[in-house]
């Protein structure tokens, strides 16, 4: 009976042991697989950076931002505490919930912003991915924060004083827009966008003493204007054919650098380096390259505001011909009635995208003197040009958009 009972202790003890010893393995096993994943609370969001908020290599990184308050609310993605910072790393950031398709930015180390002006619903979670490239030794860590004073910034005014409607009252591509369509929702590289379309009359913008009009609001809540009228030097696309897809060392490029030192560079505060859009893929229709672009909107007549080609990132460029034809052009008809029309423009301005291309010549998209959208004109030859800017996101104004009352640049927020 002695040696029943001690083996029953015995057992006890073992026993006691094993589940002491199962414990401490679990806790570890607990320590070691979470050991990176952060839940953070900031106002009515909870972020949960499920592999953590540091960034510091190519790895992928997943996190995700619930709204657990009762209203509707704007935050940004930031870079916090950024280290051997390298110029070639590039981001990748996405999210299906947040309509977020950002391929291969740069890191904007201006203002540290990864993604901004992102809405999130009560109630709702929205997942994120991200990844940097080409990365050795840059790090930072993830920072969410909440938007606050939204109703100031240049973006909410444009939306405060035109409500976006969800789509257009023509057929964007196929049809030209002559009435006022207002501002229209879609979506971008960036999120989502609200660009303007036919005959607008609330789009002004002075600049340095010259009129510009809003074009759109980018996904990222900068705000995309262009050149009211063209500017006095005139310029071919590039003068040699074999350089043509090289965006970089286009004569345009060269002209409107200079334009941008001479009239616009005491406003940089104000005006963001942003990517510009330069499509040089291409299929070979016999001794004829057939730019991806023709074929979208051309023979297939669907514009896209997404890049899907090579990007170039300046603080000043062209509108693509796809942003002309959501503005309210097409390639039949002339339109002298949308915004983009402007009778003292007596040439052709070119767009930044390109259409064909032969061994002896090359042709950009560009905008007729009546409106109408063509690319039958040599990319050698002189012809007008229309700049672009993107003006910060924390830019406020004065003014109501009108050509009696244009907005004005108060102040950019930092």
């Amino acid at each position: 009976m002695q040696k029943k009972y001690k083996r029953i202790l015995i057992f006890i003890g073992i026993l006691i042991i094993s589940c002491v010893l199962v414990g401490v393995a679990y806790l570890c096993y607990e320590k070691v697989t979470n050991n990176e994943t952060e839940v953070l609370v900031v106002g009515e969001l909870s972020i949960n950076y499920i592999n953590g908020s540091l960034i510091k290599d190519n790895n992928i990184y997943k996190f995700s931002v619930t709204n657990n308050g009762s209203n509707d609310v704007y935050y940004e993605i930031l870079i916090d505490n950024l280290k051997n910072y390298e110029s070639k790393v590039n981001y990748n950031l996405s999210s299906p919930e947040a309509s977020i398709a950002i391929d291969d930015s740069k890191l904007n180390t201006n203002t540290n912003v990864l993604a901004s002006s992102i809405l999130i619903p009560v109630g709702s979670t929205q997942n994120f991915t991200l990844k940097l490239t080409n990365n050795t030794m840059t790090s930072f860590n993830l920072k969410i924060k909440k938007t606050e004073d939204l109703e100031e910034y240049f973006y909410a005014t444009i939306l405060k004083n035109t409500p976006a409607s969800k789509k257009p009252k023509t057929n964007v591509g196929k049809d030209i827009a002559i009435t006022n369509e207002g501002l229209i929702e879609d979506y971008d590289d960036m999120g989502i966008t609200y660009y303007y379309r036919g005959k607008i009359t609330n789009n002004y913008v002075s600049i340095s003493d010259t009129l510009w009009r809003i074009t759109r609001i980018n996904g990222d809540g900068t705000v995309k204007l262009v050149l009211d009228n063209d500017m006095e030097e005139l310029s071919n696309y590039h003068s040699d054919v074999k350089e043509s897809e090289n965006y970089a060392n286009t004569n345009i490029l060269t002209v409107l650098n200079n334009y941008y030192e001479t009239y616009l560079s005491d406003y940089e505060d104000y005006i963001v380096s942003y990517k510009y859009c330069i499509e040089n893929e291409n299929t070979l229709n016999n001794t004829k390259k057939i730019y991806n672009a023709y074929n979208r909107l051309v023979t297939n007549e669907i514009p896209t505001f997404n890049c899907l080609g090579e990007s170039y990132n300046n603080r000043i460029g062209l509108l693509t011909a796809d942003e002309v034809i959501y503005a309210g052009a097409n390639f039949k008809d002339e339109n002298k009635e949308f915004y983009l029309y402007n009778p003292d423009i007596e040439n052709i301005w070119w767009t930044s995208t390109l259409a064909e291309a032969t061994d002896s010549d090359f042709n950009p998209f560009a905008v007729s003197n009546n409106g109408k959208m063509t690319y039958d004109t040599s990319g050698t030859l002189i012809r007008n040009l229309r700049p672009t800017i993107n003006l910060n996101r924390k830019v406020i104004v004065d003014g109501d958009g009108t050509i009696t009352n244009p907005y004005q640049i108060k102040e950019a927020s930092r």
